[in-house]
């Protein structure tokens, strides 16, 4: 039987300088069995012009216009995923690069999975390989270099304070979909509030093998950080900063019923001493 096609969802802003590397990673895949949906976000360089080119080109790949520009990234990705009808679905980055077996890898692990646990919503994660604009390692460990424990954050105490669910190394299936709707608009980023939903009832897992190169640049929505002295350091200097980044989460903790304010310090203390061990 034919394997089912996965359903690849990337959204794009102002994507022309990075786009085509991605665009050819993916077409490079070992397995070919996917469907790229497309969607831009109001986009002003020549982005649209490099998806039409590809759309022309590639029977899988099909570029979803709408009358909704500048939702931001979060929305612009839930937008895909309610839209999309798939078994399988993978978040896509606009400027990253994967390597050759990240759907063939990431596939593997899921169905395993399912064959274990039927109709249980399911995550499937991978670490990251840190590279700079032009490809070049920067670490060969997100996790290691960000001081990431993807065993202890697949806690749903300990997943409300911090996510480690890198949402361009996700695959997941249509159980996983089902609870990650309706969301509420003032969720941080869509890959944590799909993991969010997917630790209530279903099944995070991590795969340590890096599957893509996560390029970082003066432009990402999200980005690499080394934490160390100098890490904690900025974080005293940028004091108000960080509290009012603290007070977003917690509203929006508070807003699903999560973690109320003392226990949202106490999880993250804790993993910040963890972390560091």
């Amino acid at each position: 039987m034919e394997a089912e096609k996965i359903a690849i969802l990337l959204t794009t802003y102002n994507s022309s300088r990075y786009l085509k590397v991605q665009l050819d990673s993916i077409i490079a895949q070992s397995d070919a069995n996917w469907h790229l949906y497309i969607r831009d976000d109001g986009s002003k360089d020549d982005t649209v012009a490099l998806i039409n080119t590809y759309a022309a080109n590639h029977p899988n790949i099909s570029f979803l216009q709408d009358e909704h520009p500048n939702m931001g990234a979060m929305a612009s990705f839930m937008h895909l995923l309610e839209v999309v009808e798939s078994r399988y679905y993978m978040f896509c980055d606009h400027d990253d690069f994967w390597l050759e077996n990240k759907v063939a890898l990431s596939r593997a692990e899921l169905l395993r999975l399912e064959q274990l646990h039927p109709d249980t919503p399911i995550v499937v994660h991978t670490d990251l390989i840190v590279v700079d604009q032009d490809l070049k390692t920067k670490h060969q460990s997100f996790w290691k270099s960000s001081k990431i424990n993807p065993v202890l954050l697949s806690n749903k105490a300990y997943m409300q304070v911090f996510n480690c669910v890198t949402g361009c190394t996700m695959i997941f299936n249509h159980a996983a979909k089902k609870v990650s709707f309706p969301y509420p608009e003032n969720a941080p980023m869509h890959d944590w509030w799909v993991a969010l939903r997917v630790i209530q009832t279903g099944i995070i897992q991590h795969l340590d093998t890096p599957t893509i190169l996560y390029r970082q640049h003066g432009n990402n929505e999200v980005g690499a950080r080394n934490i160390n002295g100098r890490y904690f350091w900025n974080k005293i200097l940028q004091v108000g900063e960080t509290l009012n980044g603290h007070r977003q989460q917690l509203s929006f903790l508070r807003s699903i019923k999560g973690h109320s304010f003392f226990k949202y310090y106490y999880y993250k203390i804790a993993y910040t001493i963890l972390r560091n061990r």
